[in-house]
């Protein structure tokens, strides 16, 4: 069953009107057609008084008008591509049109060991290196880039779709890349300045939001990098509080995270905050993300079966030409 007819150039229909302009001058004007063959030539001497006895053939067939008249406009209907859309069928789309940066902090409080495995605690970092390795496994978005934040930020790996050399970048984070503090401002500004894509781009950014520096307010870098086309999730790790205990299990001079700070930069960034106050729920934030991205970014891409009709205008129009040409008047 036909689905439905359509035109794909219908500016070529436009010549319609001119061809029967050509036509309708031609025979108000009687102009003769042009002689597409050589005509042979009999010498003879009496030739000359033949011809005054014998009638006229008009040089004008009149069938052409007809036929010319129709293959010129078969040609035109050619032009125009005239097809029939049968069923779609769906593509197989299996990576979401997602480029993904990774903007880590490596900042001296990340070495805290506030997280707990039963009886044993984890540092921020190895839990974030962790955790972020196994999200890149799984990733199904196109590239992947990584950067440090620190003071001043950097590059850490560029765009790329290997994800075994991310996995690689991320194993070689270590406490205090980027320096002993951090500058959120400037590392949200390198990713808006360096990584540039025509996909969805998504920021994700890993922090515990301590010992920040920088002239510019975070949340002014957040919009700006929201204005470039980016969505900027955050991943807030560490715990707001600790009991007496994990406090001195903990290690080195407790922070907690400054959530309220986080979540006005991930809204300026139109993304939103995570806090991952467990490993489970860090876990759950990465999926999270990558869930929203393939629901929302993600467009199902059709194909519709097309059986184009030009081919046959083409080859009628042709076979009308040469009738024209090829068959004798009466």
């Amino acid at each position: 069953m036909f689905s439905d007819w359509d035109i794909l150039q219908p500016l070529w229909l436009l010549l319609t009107p001119l061809i029967l302009l050509l036509f309708g001058r031609r025979i108000r004007t009687d102009a003769p057609w042009p002689n597409l063959m050589h005509r042979e030539r009999i010498r003879y001497p009496l030739y000359g008084e033949l011809a005054h006895e014998q009638p006229e053939v008009a040089n004008v067939q009149p069938h052409r008008e007809g036929l010319l008249l129709f293959s010129l406009t078969l040609f035109t209907l050619a032009l125009a591509q005239p097809v029939i859309f049968r069923d779609s069928i769906e593509l197989p789309d299996q990576q979401d049109p997602v480029d993904l940066v990774l903007l880590v902090d490596t900042n001296i409080t990340m070495v805290l060991k506030d997280y707990f495995d039963g009886e044993q605690s984890i540092e921020r970092m190895s839990l974030t290196k962790e955790l972020l390795s196994e999200f890149v496994e799984g990733f199904q978005g196109n590239r992947i880039g990584l950067s440090i934040m620190g003071n001043p930020p950097f590059h850490w790996l560029p765009f790329t779709d290997d994800r075994e050399a991310v996995r690689h970048a991320i194993s070689r984070i270590r406490l205090t890349l980027g320096g002993r503090l951090s500058d959120m401002s400037a590392s949200l500004k390198l990713v808006s300045d360096h990584y540039s894509t025509d996909l969805n781009p998504v920021v994700v950014m890993v922090t515990d939001s301590s010992m920040q520096l920088g002239q510019t307010s975070p949340q002014t870098a957040a919009k700006s990098l929201a204005d470039a086309g980016f969505t900027l999730y955050v991943i807030a790790i560490g715990s707001t509080e600790l009991s007496q205990e994990q406090r001195a299990r903990a290690g080195f001079v407790y922070d907690p995270v400054d959530l309220s700070l986080l979540d006005e930069v991930a809204k300026a960034g139109a993304g939103k905050l995570f806090h991952a106050l467990t490993r489970d729920t860090f876990e759950e934030a990465l999926q999270t993300i990558s869930s929203e991205q393939r629901r929302d970014k993600r467009s199902i891409q059709r194909l519709s079966l097309v059986e184009p009709l030009y081919p046959w205008l083409i080859l009628i129009g042709l076979a009308l030409l040469i009738l024209a040409f090829t068959r004798r008047g009466g």
